[in-house]
């Protein structure tokens, strides 16, 4: 009977090691979707800033060729 207790023991454990690899796996799989979309998030967000400073230099009278010159210089 202790044998049938242990049995049952070890293949719950064994089962929910099972469980918890493939969990494990999920979590690096959303972490790398995570990482990937704030890559994308922070070069998207740059675009947007330098597009809000363009806008900025235009309305202060500041032409892109002259932001350019600046920039080479």
């Amino acid at each position: 009977m202790e044998y049938e207790i242990i049995k049952e023991q070890i293949n719950a454990e064994l089962q929910n090691k099972k469980t918890n690899d493939k969990l494990l796996e999920k979590i690096a799989i959303q972490l790398k979707k995570i990482e990937k979309a704030e890559t994308v998030y922070l070069k998207e967000k740059a675009k947007l800033e330098n597009l809000v400073a363009q806008k900025q230099n235009l309305l202060n009278g500041v032409t892109t060729k002259q932001v350019e010159q600046d920039k080479e210089e």
